[in-house]
């Protein structure tokens, strides 16, 4: 009988509605009824559909909005709002972000929360219900039968005492009235990149500027706002195509439209197409494709239908060194470099064909008048490094270690001059300490000496990313031994393969902890702008790989006495205690 006296107290305040669709709005307290909205949604699971278009993304903040939407939508929405699907994905492109969730239940589940309220001496009166109580009842919406307003039925142990205890019925939220307010915020406006941008009065940022919105429930448009914009059902094609409108009737056939029109959302299918079509064309010529994973997933971040198609450059360039080649091709163009998969005899020495293989975004239409401006524009590029080059070849290597002197390391621990001095100074006393071989200690002093030179040379000055590798080259056409050229190009290395570059490169990692610890620049929290955590695990990781006991107190000794700004015990104990946190993770 009190089940069933309960059950009807609750349905009688949960009126049900009696039209086969769910109604859009709800008013707050006790009765909770629903009230027929300006539009309808399916009172029966559907898909439903977010895409947020936008001007092309940096390739990192493609990566950074998929990431965070996915997580937002799951944990902030999804899960908070208790709704029930059968799965949730995130897509994107550089022009849409796209959610998609199958079978989402149009309204969340009801839940229970326990609402701890007054002490049982401030609620009940010689077993009476107080004003207290009564009050806190209808504060929280809480009804409770006459006859139940008792200690027995509501006061229970909590905390070391006894209080009254209820638990509170929590409506599931209808999503046509959820998602119109916390789409905006909890999804689309907490997505945050390393620079956003302001376009319109509405002062929202972004990365780059939202140009439309799709919210669809089923058929249904949920007309969500954001950025000065309304969504609707209508989204857009490829660029190449003049961005064409697309009518997109359900969600469930959003998939469809969307790769009938040559858009590919998966990142993955589009790695593999990419990655599938460059070693096809490399084939063709006898090569290998270079595929880094890294460039692989830059490329694939540009492009919406990618096609590949295969270029050419001047044989005269294959005289610049391999690596200025490469560098050029993937870091200012996005390009594929071939290698000859069996070496021809012409190309033993370079180790690479006279070609590449770039991504067109969109078809096979017009594509020589692509690929020839593509070759043009490599083509400039090489003739660029090639003046780099030729400029630097007329001066040793030698001859830039002064102009270090003119860059700073850091104000307060002097030019990148001081700082080669140092170290080479420290390699002095590290060669024992590694217990290198008499020629392999005097190759480590004079790549110490040379170390930092090219870095004022024109290609590293156009090309950061090839330091090490141009002073190497340069080493090389020098005439110096061939374990001083290989020991400069390993100073930038994880692991350098030979001990004097083992040597070399200590001495720079440990100079940079002494002397930045001791000018109060440790790494805090994400923030590390000299890479001291890499620097410290440069120290632990080439000791194991090379197997050397070495004491790593004494040595940290060496460095702080070069330092020119003190560097006491306690700031050397910090550096260990680092060093050893990086231990740990290695």
């Amino acid at each position: 009988d009190l089940a069933r006296r309960v059950a009807e107290n609750w349905l009688e305040q949960r009126k049900e509605l009696e039209y086969p669709l769910l109604k859009g709005n709800q008013e707050s307290g006790n009765q909770a009824i629903r009230k027929k909205p300006d539009y309808l949604i399916p009172n029966h699971p559907s898909d439903f559909l977010l895409e947020i278009g936008v001007e092309e993304l940096p390739a990192k903040d493609l990566d950074t909005a998929i990431e965070q939407l996915k997580l937002f939508f799951e944990q902030n929405i999804l899960k908070v709002y208790h709704l029930k699907y059968k799965d949730a994905k995130v897509f994107g492109t550089p022009r849409r972000l796209v959610v998609y969730v199958s079978d989402l239940d149009p309204i969340g589940e009801t839940t229970f929360v326990e609402k701890k309220g007054p002490p049982e001496s401030a609620a009940f009166k010689d077993g009476k219900p107080t004003q207290a109580l009564l009050g806190w009842l209808r504060k929280n919406n809480i009804p409770v039968l006459d006859e139940f307003l008792t200690p027995e039925y509501l006061v229970q142990e909590r905390d070391g005492g006894k209080y009254v205890v209820r638990q509170k019925e929590i409506e599931g939220s209808l999503i046509s009235e959820l998602f119109l307010h916390v789409l905006p915020t909890l999804s689309i406006g907490n997505i945050k990149f390393d620079k956003s941008m302001r376009w319109n009065h509405t002062n929202v940022s972004f990365s780059r500027p939202i140009r439309w919105l799709v919210c669809l429930f089923g058929e249904t448009v949920i007309p969500i706002e954001y950025a000065g914009l309304t969504a609707g059902r209508t989204t857009r094609g490829l660029r190449p195509y003049n961005s064409p409108e697309i009518e997109i009737p359900a969600a469930e056939m959003y998939f469809e439209i969307i790769k009938k029109n040559g858009i590919l959302l998966d990142v993955e299918e589009r790695k593999d197409l990419i990655e599938a079509g460059v070693r096809e064309l490399a084939v063709s010529v006898k090569g290998e494709a270079v595929i880094p994973p890294d460039l692989l997933t830059e490329v694939a971040n540009l492009v919406e239908k990618p096609t590949p198609f295969m270029g050419n450059f001047k044989e005269e360039f294959l005289s610049l060194p391999k690596d200025v080649l490469i560098s050029v091709m993937k870091k200012h163009q996005r390009y594929f470099p071939v290698i000859p998969f069996e070496p021809l005899p012409e190309y033993i020495l370079l180790g690479l064909l006279p070609c590449f293989i770039a991504i067109r975004n969109g078809d096979s239409e017009h594509l020589d008048v692509v690929r020839q401006g593509n070759e043009h524009v490599l083509g400039a590029r090489f003739a660029d490094a090639n003046f780099f080059v030729r400029e630097d070849l007329k001066h040793k290597l030698e001859d830039f270690r002064p102009r270090l002197g003119t860059l700073t390391f850091q104000k307060k621990l002097g030019s990148m001059l001081d700082k080669n001095e140092r170290i080479e100074k420290l390699t002095e006393a590290l060669v024992p300490m590694l217990g290198l071989e008499a020629d392999e200690a005097l190759f480590a002093r004079r790549a110490a000496h040379l170390l930092k030179a090219d870095l004022v040379s024109k290609m590293v000055v156009e090309m950061t990313s090839l330091q090490g590798v141009m002073g190497r080259d340069y080493a090389q056409r020098d005439g110096e031994a061939p374990a001083v050229a290989e020991a400069i190009g390993e100073q930038y290395l994880p692991v350098p393969h030979t001990r004097p570059g083992l040597a070399v490169a200590l001495a720079d990692r440990l100079d940079s902890l002494a002397g930045l610890f001791a000018v109060g620049l440790a790494p805090s929290g994400t923030k590390d702008p000299f890479g001291l955590r890499r620097a410290a695990i440069g120290l632990i990781q080439p000791l194991i790989e090379h197997k050397i006991n070495f004491d790593l107190h004494a040595a940290l000794k060496s460095a702080a006495a070069l330092e020119p700004v003190p560097v006491t015990d306690e700031v050397q104990a910090q550096v260990l205690e680092f060093i050893t946190g990086r231990l740990r993770v290695v």
